[in-house]
């Protein structure tokens, strides 16, 4: 049987980089080790269509579909065959996570500037495909999370990718939840398979603009290779949590929170950083106690680090440093601790907070950046499935106060007909065009 690896020691930012990022340079050549299988798929689904997802599913799921699409009727069926209790906590939790969402929306803008006029539009993406693993297990909240902004910023075709598995049937509960949504198309393909379908097209199933959604190494493969084709959310690697406690009223608490992500998967990450060693020494000693008598199901030990830090400062520097997935705050006044953090993919603030929550749709997405992209991303939202136009109309007088500085600096560069072009509106008696 597997065990934890727990490494317990001081910490060093040093001895952190050097911790996650042999982790991290591990993930990044097995990307490489892939691709060149991933390459062959993509271009095999791009040259044959509907022809290769059917043989990928045989191949890949074990199972031989009469079809890639998800019939209407089917996913109303699946509503109707769920238990009550599911159809509640879709209902709740999919109006949780839509009020959290509406507070993203954004909208157009203009300035009138001394008669000139600029601006942006905001518009909606015309259509996305929302993807939901298959595999280990189930993942209908992966559904409600990257279907419901798209819906809130009014995108006109949403498109849902699952897996076949097996028996050439997703999980029951995932229909439904497409049928409770009010989606209609759902087709069966996983992994790279169906991010090259939804980038080329099919007989069957579409192209898009943008697919959305977290999926195993493959999936998110074949997403590095075809952005700039399609658009993409991000790349997603195993998941993450850090965890700060200067203050432990719940050890076994903060043992499960640290077995609960990595139950995701043998390559996930679970850190918890202490100024105090009997805090990190008593979660030691139940996460041992609850693998024991729960061990995860994975061939491969799974590590754990605890790192010993002087002071909270230093948890702060160790957390910026890390750019965790996930954050937990077990900290006096975790708020004051907050305006620390600068890279964190959603924070999780005292006892009560544990990251199952926001997986489960207490409001924020879980769809985040992980491998350390929260130094620079942000989690799904709404703002994912919009894209903004700027425009702009300058009056004659506004145009005639910029255009030598304009013209100058297309000269500095050498484009001689930029230059030109600004030029010729020198003395133009035409009259500016206003939006209304």
């Amino acid at each position: 049987m597997n065990k934890p690896e727990i490494v317990v020691k001081p910490l060093q930012i040093a001895d952190l980089n050097q911790d996650l990022n042999r982790d991290r340079r591990s993930l990044y050549r097995y990307f490489n080790q892939i691709e060149k299988e991933v390459r062959e798929i993509i271009e095999k689904v791009e040259q044959e269509g509907d022809r290769a997802l059917l043989f990928y599913a045989q191949e890949f799921d074990g199972c031989k579909l009469p079809s890639l699409r998800v019939e209407e009727k089917e996913l109303e069926t699946s509503w109707n065959q769920v238990e009550d209790k599911f159809k509640e906590t879709v209902t709740l939790v999919s109006q949780s996570i839509r009020d959290f969402h509406q507070n993203q929306k954004t909208s157009s803008w203009w300035n009138n500037q001394s008669g000139s006029l600029w601006g942006e539009k905001v518009q909606p993406l015309n259509s996305v495909a929302c993807y939901v693993p298959g595999g280990r297990f189930s993942y209908p909240s992966s559904l409600l999370m990257t279907a419901i902004p798209a819906q809130i910023a009014g995108v006109a075709r949403i498109v849902v990718l699952t897996p076949p598995g097996e028996t050439g049937v997703p999980a029951r509960e995932i229909l439904a939840t497409a049928h409770f949504l009010g989606l209609k198309e759902v087709y069966l393909a996983g992994g790279a398979q169906a991010v090259a379908a939804c980038t080329f097209g099919t007989e069957s199933i579409p192209r898009v603009n943008k697919i959305v959604g977290p999926g195993n190494i493959y999936l998110t493969t074949a997403k590095k290779l075809l952005y700039g084709l399609i658009g993409i959310d991000s790349l997603a690697g195993p998941s993450e949590v850090a965890i700060v406690a200067s203050e432990c009223p719940e050890p076994r608490w903060l043992a499960l929170d640290l077995l609960a992500q990595a139950e995701h998967d043998p390559l996930s990450l679970s850190i918890l950083i202490s100024p105090q060693e009997k805090i990190l020494l008593e979660v030691k000693k139940y996460l041992e106690r609850e693998w024991q008598n729960h061990p995860l199901p994975f061939s491969k030990s799974v590590p754990f680090y605890f790192y010993q830090v002087e002071n909270l400062n230093q948890a702060a520097e160790a957390v910026n440093s890390l750019a965790p997935e996930h954050l937990e705050l077990w900290v006096p006044n975790p708020l004051s601790f907050l305006r620390k953090i600068k890279n964190a993919g959603a924070v999780f603030l005292g006892p009560l907070s544990p990251v199952a929550l926001g997986d489960y749709g207490y409001g924020p997405n879980h769809v985040l950046p992980t491998l350390g992209s929260a130094t620079f991303a942000s989690s799904l939202s709404v703002r994912d499935f919009n894209k903004t136009i700027p425009f702009l109309s300058p009056t004659a007088e506004g145009l005639s106060s910029k255009y030598e500085f304009l013209a100058y600096l297309a000269s500095k560069e050498g484009l001689f007909f930029h230059q030109k072009s600004i030029l010729a509106r020198k003395q133009t008696g035409l009259a500016s065009f206003f939006i209304d």
